[in-house]
């Protein structure tokens, strides 16, 4: 449930930043109006906060680290779509 209530508290501090009366603010007051419900009060402590943002930075480096093994193993590239691949010239057959 401390999840729960880090998510609540963290959608909160959003709002402001995105407009109550946005599409996106209305659907984020929605939102914390319903998970509201199933957070007790004195859920969420400082600590838990804490915590919750050390494990969202630790999965943030994990992911990073996975991205560039990614790059670094140099996917393929592909042609852009509009160009069509260079003709094969036929080779000459011997008479």
């Amino acid at each position: 449930m401390q999840r729960v209530g880090v998510l609540v508290k963290a959608m909160t501090e959003l709002l402001p930043m995105v407009g109550a009366t946005s599409d996106l603010g209305q659907a984020l007051m929605k939102s914390i109006s319903v998970l509201a419900k199933h957070v007790p009060p004195g859920t969420t402590s400082n600590t838990a906060e804490k915590n919750a943002i050390e494990k969202m930075a630790i999965q943030n480096q994990q992911n990073a680290g996975m991205q560039q093994q990614l790059k670094a193993q140099g996917q393929p590239q592909q042609q852009p779509a509009s160009m069509p691949p260079k003709p094969q010239m036929p080779m000459p057959q011997a008479a």
